[in-house]
């Protein structure tokens, strides 16, 4: 069912293919299909949302928005325990993201020179929840409470409509937690087009965050490249990485790759492990699963069978050095004594220590947030925070003293550059009598 192989006897190919694998979700074709769709709103507006929301969701919308009505009334039919457990959910988050808040920097000099950085929230940020296959309130809350507590002050919501054109009531009710008000109900390219353009009803964004499928990301590149809007990243299918020894228990580990794979076909779920009984342990709870049909069946057998994988490692130090290279989006490392480790391990979008630490919790409750890096991109890249949505500003104030003392390395400068006539000059003629 899942593959079992050596680490060290990976192929210079296979090492590639895993290395590089969000490269392999994008082509050409995909960008053809994207690019006019994202023209088109941003010609027509909410005419071409419209048409679009009909083709690919088949829902005929009389508005793009969510009333205030709509969002109530699905809060309403969501039971109080469940209310609760998000309720619950919020207040850890915010407690963590407030933590994150920097302050501004002045910095002066004796010569009177004044250096300083303001951080400051971008103003109107969108935020992507998927639809389709699931619901994710979740997202709601890891992309709109970093957000806010950032301070900024138009915040939208954009997600696809279920088949009779209203949101989930669970959505609903974590947005009226929220006090979000502001809800396309469009997703795809064009939910994306519109939140980065503005329409007639829609307000322009200036930022998106939120996972979405290939073209939620083609779509997302697209306006990046533009120069529409910022983005937090280019989303990836759902992956995890175990590194376990030979003490983790073999049905937990199991669990933690099934609930990878559960999220879609393309979804990804490796054990790096010392040893190999555990590794057969693992592969044996694995198909005992998928054997079962239990939950979504054909969604996980579908997802171990293209990427599902156990590698065995000959130490635990091998293991991390391929995490390093690897970048996974979620890392759970279930060994002893695991912040012993911590030093060593980079190149992690979100890190899971220990046993009792499997990344759902991180999904939905403990604090952190799950808007995350995939793909690889962990390697140069880190999740949604209170800083996706700040801009930072330096800023400075010189005397004329501090401006005199500059005068010759500037001119020097700028004469190499070949600047020498204004640039050198904006400082030399404020010294002419």
């Amino acid at each position: 069912m899942i593959p079992i192989k050596k680490l060290s006897d990976l192929s210079d190919n296979e090492l590639h293919r895993l290395f590089n694998r969000m490269a392999e979700g994008f082509s050409a074709a995909m960008f053809k299909t994207v690019i006019p769709i994202v023209d088109d709103v941003r010609k027509n507006g909410d005419r071409a949302v419209i048409k679009y929301t009909k083709k690919f969701d088949g829902v005929r919308l009389d508005s793009l928005t969510a009333s205030p009505e709509e969002i109530e009334s699905g809060r309403r039919n969501v039971p109080d325990d469940l209310y609760g457990a998000f309720l619950e959910a919020k207040r850890n988050i915010e407690e963590f993201h407030r933590l994150q808040m920097r302050g501004n920097i002045l910095h002066k000099r004796e010569d009177g020179t004044l250096l300083g950085v303001l951080h400051q929230p971008i103003e109107n940020a969108a935020v992507y929840v998927p639809g389709g296959t699931a619901s994710y309130p979740s997202s709601v809350l890891m992309g709109t409470i970093p957000a806010q507590i950032a301070g900024v002050e138009n915040i939208t919501l954009v997600t696809p409509p279920a088949k009779n054109g209203l949101l989930p009531d669970v959505v609903c009710a974590v947005c009226a937690m929220l006090g979000v008000s502001a809800v396309i109900k469009s997703g795809g390219a064009q939910g994306i087009a519109a939140a980065g353009f503005g329409t007639g009803s829609i307000a322009k964004a200036d930022i998106i965050v939120g996972p979405g499928n290939i073209y939620v990301s083609a779509a997302k590149a697209y306006l990046y490249s533009l120069g529409a809007v910022q983005i937090d990243g280019i989303a990836g299918p759902s992956e995890v990485l175990v590194i376990a020894d030979v003490r983790a228990n073999p049905k937990w580990v199991a669990w933690d790759l099934l609930s990878q794979a559960e999220h879609d076909e393309m979804s990804t779920a490796i054990l790096v492990t010392t040893s190999k009984d555990l590794a057969l342990a693992v592969a044996d709870e694995i198909a005992r699963d998928i054997d079962s049909g239990s939950g979504r069946h054909d969604i996980k057998k579908a997802s171990i069978e293209k990427n599902g994988l156990i590698l065995i490692a000959d130490s635990i130090g091998e293991a991390i050095d391929f995490s390093n290279r690897y970048g996974p989006e979620h890392m759970e490392f279930m060994v002893h004594n695991p912040m012993d480790y911590l030093p060593r391990i980079k190149n992690v979008g979100s890190l899971f220590l220990g046993d009792y630490a499997p990344v759902a919790v991180g999904d939905y409750y403990s604090g952190t947030n799950h808007i995350l890096p995939t793909g690889g991109a962990a390697r140069f890249s880190s999740g949604t925070s209170v800083d996706t949505f700040m801009r930072r500003t330096t800023y400075q104030m010189l005397s004329a003293e501090a401006l005199s003392k500059a005068r010759d390395a500037v001119n020097a400068m700028s004469r190499a550059e070949g600047f020498q006539d204004k640039h050198g000059g904006s400082v030399n003629v404020r010294f002419e009598e």
